[in-house]
């Protein structure tokens, strides 16, 4: 059973059926097989949802925060997109439509390196207004770095107030003061290390007990 991209099943004795169920399950007509894996797999999606809204992983740990502290929930979209598809009526893929957000569900799933750059970070967000006011979280930055302002009595300099450095910077103004404080020179490309929050995925067992149920209820409506 593979979780890399998405959650894989080709039902056999070895992985989620014992034999008997199996030669049941290969004695069936395809379409009828077909249903049962479809039957599974939108099973596997509701828990891969459920895991989402509730933010544990598989085996039911919470899963790993934002890097930034945010309480904001993690995968918000990705049990949305996902679909069960169903290859020769014996094999299961549940899995996203589109290709990039199954590499993000993947990256998220085993964890990883994310690479940005400049130009995508433009893409996503949109090109930064550098003559805009500059924004609270780049005042934050600077007062944290302790940027200063000279007094306006008497001589010399004291720590700016956050609310001073937005009416008095921009955008671009805040960015380049910022790098200089931090002595850090302009980057076009960086990593971003991404933790495993993996929310696809199921024990054999529990594959089986579901399928056995599956197979039983649709033979019981036969004929």
């Amino acid at each position: 059973m593979s979780t890399h991209a998405g959650l894989s099943i080709t039902p056999n004795k070895q992985q989620a059926l014992s034999v008997k169920n199996q030669l049941l399950l290969l004695s069936l007509p395809a379409n009828k097989r077909t249903r049962i894996l479809k039957t599974l797999g939108r099973h596997e999606r509701a828990l891969a949802r459920k895991r989402i809204r509730q933010q544990t992983t598989v085996d039911g740990t919470p899963m790993a925060g934002r890097a930034d502290g945010k309480k904001a929930k993690m995968l918000k979209r990705m049990g949305r997109t996902l679909e069960p598809f169903v290859k020769n009526a014996n094999r299961l893929e549940l899995k996203h439509k589109a290709a990039l957000t199954g590499r993000i569900a993947a990256l998220h799933q085993d964890g990883g390196v994310e690479q940005m750059s400049a130009s995508r970070m433009a893409r996503i967000h949109g090109t930064p207004d550098h003559n805009a006011p500059c924004s609270r979280s780049q005042a934050k930055a600077l007062s944290a770095e302790g940027y200063k302002v000279r007094k306006s009595k008497g001589t010399g300099y004291r720590r700016a107030t956050i609310s001073e450095i937005v009416a008095t910077l921009s955008q671009g103004q805040a960015g380049v003061i910022l790098r200089a404080m931090r002595d850090k020179p302009s980057k076009t490309r960086w990593p971003i290390p991404v933790k495993a929050r993996p929310f696809l995925g199921d024990t054999t067992p529990n594959v089986q007990r579901e399928l056995v149920k599956i197979i039983d209820h649709i033979n019981s409506k036969r004929g």
